[in-house]
């Protein structure tokens, strides 16, 4: 088995060029049909959490990406390890299938209003399948899709696919309604035992994103700066 380079995005502030396919293909992952036999459950808990105007559907931490602060927003319910323990409660259904999955860093509700776009961006970093199991997509391609490197596709409701995050992405929906989704992280089989140590690397760097996402200066500073940003930080935060 190959080893994995490791690349995060923050720490090496340049195109990520590695091997990895835009999609995978995960055909054979369990986890795929587990999720997509559960589609109907866990739509039916997120459907109750937008009825009630839950008041912990928000706009995604960085508000940079959307082309309102406010068009794409998301229920959190694990964020690298650390688990949003009030969500998890309103979903129980949605909990019980992910904890069947090993290596589940990330997962949540995403929400792309109608009428609005995710600007092209590189994600965190290619350690993990990020997955989307579509709750409802309004629309095909050309008027919704999703295009990771130099590959577009349109969602398909009740289905999971899987993408390696480092690659340049984006995401538009022309429609008049809006997308659900799952967002899944999933760590790579390979890099498991490392998983509470990832975490910690990109919690690290999430929080100088924070910190400094209207700070244009980071932007510019060089790599081993970047890189001892980030692996001094690790150590104090949580996985």
């Amino acid at each position: 088995m190959a080893t994995i380079q490791k690349w995060f995005s923050f720490s090496e502030n340049e195109d990520f060029e590695g091997p990895e396919p835009p999609f995978f293909d995960i055909s054979n992952k369990p986890w795929k049909k587990l999720l997509e036999n559960n589609y109907q459950v866990i739509l039916s808990e997120l459907q109750a959490l937008i009825d009630e105007q839950n008041q912990n559907i928000v706009p995604y931490f960085n508000q940079t990406l959307a082309s309102k602060p406010t068009s794409w927003t998301v229920f959190p319910l694990i964020f690298w390890n650390k688990p949003y323990e009030d969500n998890c409660l309103k979903v129980p259904k949605t909990l019980a299938v992910i904890r069947q999955i090993p290596g589940v860093m990330s997962c949540g509700f995403s929400i792309l209003k109608a009428n609005s776009r995710i600007k092209p961006h590189y994600g965190d970093s290619n350690v993990m399948y990020r997955c989307h199991l579509t709750l409802r997509c309004p629309g095909t391609l050309p008027e919704i899709g999703f295009r990771v490197k130099d590959q577009t596709i349109a969602w398909e409701t009740g289905k999971l696919i899987a993408f390696c995050d480092a690659h340049n992405h984006e995401v538009w929906n022309d429609t008049s309604e809006d997308r659900w989704i799952l967002i899944i992280d999933i760590l790579r089989e390979e890099l498991l035992p490392e998983q509470k140590k990832i975490c910690k690397l990109v919690n690290a760097t999430l929080w100088w994103q924070l910190k400094f996402q209207k700070h244009y200066f980071m932007k510019h500073l060089p790599r081993w700066t970047r890189r001892w940003m980030m692996y001094a930080t690790a150590p104090f935060m949580a996985a």
